[in-house]
């Protein structure tokens, strides 16, 4: 009645909870293996963390105690009261806002657009793709010889004429030449790029976010002729703020100094040929004649530059590079000052501006050569006595309010060095001052920078031993 199993069967029967048994602890191994590897990443982590903390929390360990030299003070920007829209005072050597009014305000820019053509220029200078002397080509979409001058300012230059780069940059500033910022602009771009483009490229460069760039001359959209931008609006115009304003032309100073020249200069000399020179009268020379005598000026501010440019929405319009009596030098930058037609108004602006700022703020300088207030030597164990001279190595100048003459700073309680070289820079100083910058100012601007004076006596290998020994039993 019952089946008798064969040796085989009973085997199989046998196998088959071992086989599940099996399957089983490899299933727990592979969870103990993974439980591992994840405690292993988990351990890993732990330390990778901790040593990061502890070589953070020795940096800021090592950092060099400080102690306040004398005196903080506070200079912020003051608010400007004065017939225009919106303004703008910054120090055109440090970068230092002084003033301000509504400066944050995207407005309507013009041929102030040109500054930016000034920078993408001065960059492909400065990275050596062209030079001062290149020749540049007028082309067929930069040749304006046809268009009213009265409107469209240009040089009398026609497509396939050569000039130097000096002469159309010169050009698009004392005569806010349109056909000179068009021709360099293509010039100074990369091939693949329109001019929109390589204008919008400049601009993020310097971080002018919320500005918009539609042409090298800042004409609007609809009156650029070839430039004209065909999925913009008729009316589209390049703008800015007055801080991105002053931004350009501290950037434009910085990289070409020699732009404080052409306020001096009456008239334009060019040669659209080898064999043909040409004048013609700056803005410079309009200030001159028709402007500044409507002036009211009684500190004698001088004009060194910059650029004008208005829009009937804007209104007139100056970025302009101001020198008082004492040598000191202001950009500023001022819009809706008047109707755009109005020449006078802009540049009386100007003046009420700076003279806001001096009214309710001094300068204090440090002058280059000289030892930072009792900081006179730092300690240097290859001397042979012991101690090497620190001297100021730049000259830097800070704008205190009125009534505050002397300005602190945060000195290192200790600074010592190796180096016997003149010149080696000890230590980055940070003025005791809350004021406010221009975003692209580098930081090493705003600080005394304290460097090692006239080389010294070394001290004889004897004589380091000693001081090294001396200097280990402390």
């Amino acid at each position: 009645m019952f089946k008798k199993k064969t040796p085989s069967t009973m085997t199989l029967s046998l196998d088959r909870p071992k086989s599940r048994l099996k399957r089983l602890q490899q299933k727990l191994d592979r969870n103990d293996h993974s439980r591992g590897k994840w405690l292993a990443f988990f351990c890993a982590s732990i330390l990778a963390f901790s040593l990061l903390l502890y070589l953070l929390l020795g940096l800021i360990a090592n950092q060099p105690a400080q102690h306040l030299q004398g005196q903080s003070q506070v200079a912020q920007p003051i608010k400007l009261k004065v017939d225009a829209r919106n303004a703008i005072v910054v120090d055109a050597k440090t970068g230092q806002v002084l003033g301000k009014k509504n400066s944050q305000q995207q407005i309507g820019i013009a041929s102030q657009s040109k500054m930016l053509t000034a920078y993408g220029v001065l960059q492909e200078i400065k990275e050596k793709r062209f030079n001062w002397d290149t020749l540049v080509e007028i082309t067929p979409q930069s040749d304006w010889s046809k268009k009213d001058n009265a409107t469209f300012a240009h040089l009398e230059i026609s497509a396939g004429q050569k000039l130097p780069v000096s002469e159309l940059f010169a050009a698009m500033f004392t005569s806010s030449a349109n056909d000179a910022a068009l021709a360099l602009a293509d010039f100074a771009k990369d091939s693949h790029e329109t001019q929109q483009h390589a204008l919008e490229r400049w601009a993020k460069q310097l971080k002018l976010t919320g500005s918009k760039w539609y042409n090298a001359a800042g004409q609007v959209n609809g009156d650029a002729s070839d430039y004209e931008v065909k999925t913009a609006k008729a009316d589209a115009e390049n703008t800015a703020s007055a801080e991105q304003l002053a931004i350009l032309a501290y950037q434009d100073l910085q990289a070409y100094p020699g732009l404080r020249t052409f306020y001096e200069k009456r008239g334009l000399v060019y040669h659209p040929t080898a064999n043909e020179t040409k004048i013609k009268l700056t803005e410079a020379g309009k200030f001159d004649q028709e402007i500044k005598g409507k002036l009211q000026n009684p500190q004698n501010l001088t004009f060194e530059g910059l650029k004008t440019g208005s829009t009937p929405a804007s209104g007139g319009a100056l970025t302009g590079l101001v020198k008082d009596s004492r040598g000191r030098e202001f950009i500023t930058v001022v819009s809706g000052a008047g109707a755009y037609t109005d020449q006078v108004h802009r540049y009386q602006a100007t003046i009420d501006v700076v003279n806001q700022v001096e009214n309710q703020f001094d300068s204090v300088s440090f002058k280059a050569g000289q030892p930072l207030g009792t900081q006179q030597t730092i300690k240097n164990l290859n001397m042979k006595s012991g101690q090497q001279a620190v001297v100021l190595q730049s000259q830097r100048m800070y704008w205190l309010k009125k009534g505050q003459t002397k300005l602190g700073y945060y000195l290192p309680k200790s600074l010592s060095n190796h180096s016997q070289s003149k010149g080696t820079v000890v230590a980055e100083i940070n003025p005791a001052l809350k004021t406010e910058y221009l975003p692209t100012v580098a930081k090493k601007t705003r600080q005394l920078t304290l460097a090692t004076a006239d080389n010294q006596p070394l001290a004889h290998w004897w004589q380091k031993a000693h001081q090294w020994s001396a200097f280990w039993q402390k």
